[in-house]
């Protein structure tokens, strides 16, 4: 039978049994909820801590599970405003289960739709520091002889250039500054340095015709107005090659010609030379020198009649087998004194014509050149010169006219006659000669054929059975 009272010695027994059993129960409680709450978030970083407004942000957080069972997670992605250390708001939750001992990535992205400097961190670990700007730069590879260079911008003027600071590098010619002019106001624009030439994927000019220190490709999908580019090349380059520092030009590809740009010498320091020059294509720029390859291909000479005598004159061909335009500056000679000079642009891989012209007034031989490379002889008559002038005159300035013309070396006019029509020699014989003897040529030929017609039958004519077939 239960006693209806307990001695103070029961009392004890009692409470200290109770007291076991609830320690019991409890740690039995506490082991599963640590084995429920055995994950743990190890570490979290951004992709990217300088980036343009609207370009994405990848924030990764990485969490492990300790326990011996699995159990659930969430991952709160935050941000703060523009002035770090504001208020911090979820912009991405992720909510995983992760098994015993399981190790798990997760990731977010985010925007950022003004400049400014943000925070951000995942649940309560700090991922880092993320720089916003309009427009930004960034190597996205580099070796000994190359490096490519990402220039983006994002809610930029569209009328107004957008500067972009390039860092330094160790190559021989490198961008500085990028100031480009779109008309957009985002874009995106791919630069890649070269030094060895060989590794450019685009045409160059042949090295008889080119010393080249350095060369830059342009790549893009937006669109392109100008733009100032800031390069600078390294002294050693300079003496290495056969370039002088103030000879030094960059050029731009048009197509498989090459166009020489307006280039200055901004900065003369001991080490490297930095230059400026304002491209107007989204092309490949070279840096150095191109020379022109220019040739007479082929001369032609002759004579007409002039109001001051005869008029000597040499045709040329001229041929420019380099991409890049090129001047060509002939001299005519006459017995071996320069009569004429003129200067004409050869355009590039093409041809040009040039014609030089003297008047004498003077009957004689006269040894034509050009360039003092002999073109050939004319022999003027006293009737071709007449009296017009006092003898060895010519042109009132000495110099005869010059033309870079294909057509049009001979004179006409309303009121130059026959005469002036003809050629005043033919092959250096006068003209008049030359028909007096087609002249006498012909008549002698019509009257061998009227011979012929009579026949053989002493003047009789042909019989009356002669059949021409």
């Amino acid at each position: 039978m239960q006693p209806s009272d307990w001695s103070p010695s029961h009392l004890g027994t009692r409470a200290l049994a109770l007291g076991l059993v609830v320690l019991l129960v409890g740690s039995m409680f506490a082991s599963v909820a640590a084995a429920g709450s055995a994950i743990a978030l190890r570490n979290a970083d951004v992709s990217a801590t300088t980036v343009t407004v609207g370009e994405n942000v990848t924030v990764t957080a990485n969490a492990v599970n300790v326990g011996d069972s699995g159990g659930g997670y969430t991952f709160e992605f935050k941000r703060n405003g523009t002035d770090y250390g504001t208020t911090w708001t979820t912009f991405a939750s992720r909510r995983v289960t992760l098994a015993a001992d399981e190790y798990r990535s997760v990731n977010a992205t985010v925007q950022f739709d003004e400049p400014g400097t943000y925070g951000i961190r995942v649940n309560d670990k700090r991922a880092g520091v993320v720089r916003v700007q309009s427009a930004r730069t960034q190597v996205d590879s580099v070796s000994d002889t190359q490096r490519r260079v990402d220039v983006r911008a994002n809610g930029v003027s569209t009328s107004e250039p957008t500067d972009f600071e390039v860092p330094p590098s160790n190559l021989s010619v490198g961008l500085e500054r990028w100031s480009t002019t779109t008309g957009q106001s985002a874009f995106q624009q791919y630069l890649t340095e070269y030094t060895n030439r060989s590794e450019v994927p685009e045409t160059l000019p042949s090295r008889a015709d080119s010393t080249l220190l350095g060369v830059v490709t342009f790549e893009s999908d937006d669109d392109f107005d100008e733009a100032t580019m800031r390069l600078a090349v390294d002294s050693g380059a300079l003496s290495n090659s056969t370039v002088a520092r103030e000879d030094v030009t960059v050029y731009q590809r048009n197509g498989d010609i090459w166009e020489r740009l307006e280039t200055t010498l901004v900065a003369a320091e001991a080490n490297r030379t930095v230059y400026e020059a304002t491209v107007t294509r989204g092309t490949t720029y070279a840096v150095g020198r191109i020379d022109p390859n220019v040739s007479v291909a082929n001369t032609s000479y002759g004579t007409t009649a002039s109001a001051g005598g005869q008029r000597l004159y040499v045709d040329a061909r001229v041929r420019n087998d380099a991409p890049i335009a090129g001047s060509y500056t002939g001299e005519l000679r006459v017995n071996g004194e320069v009569m004429n000079r003129t200067t004409i642009t050869v355009p590039a891989s093409g041809e040009a014509r040039v014609s030089l012209s003297h008047t004498v007034s003077e009957a004689g031989t006269y040894t034509l050149e050009l360039d003092r490379t002999a073109v050939g002889s004319v022999l003027i008559a006293e009737s071709q010169v007449g009296d017009t002038q006092s003898p060895g005159s010519s042109d009132a300035d000495g110099t005869g006219s010059p033309t870079a013309t294909a057509t049009g070396v001979g004179e006409s006019g309303d009121d130059a006659g026959l005469a002036d029509a003809l050629p005043a020699t033919v092959l250096g014989i006068d003209t008049l000669y030359v028909a007096g003897g087609l002249a006498i040529a012909l008549g002698a030929f019509v009257a061998i054929w009227l011979l012929l017609r009579r026949g053989g039958d002493g003047g009789g004519g042909r019989p009356d059975s002669f059949d021409p077939w």
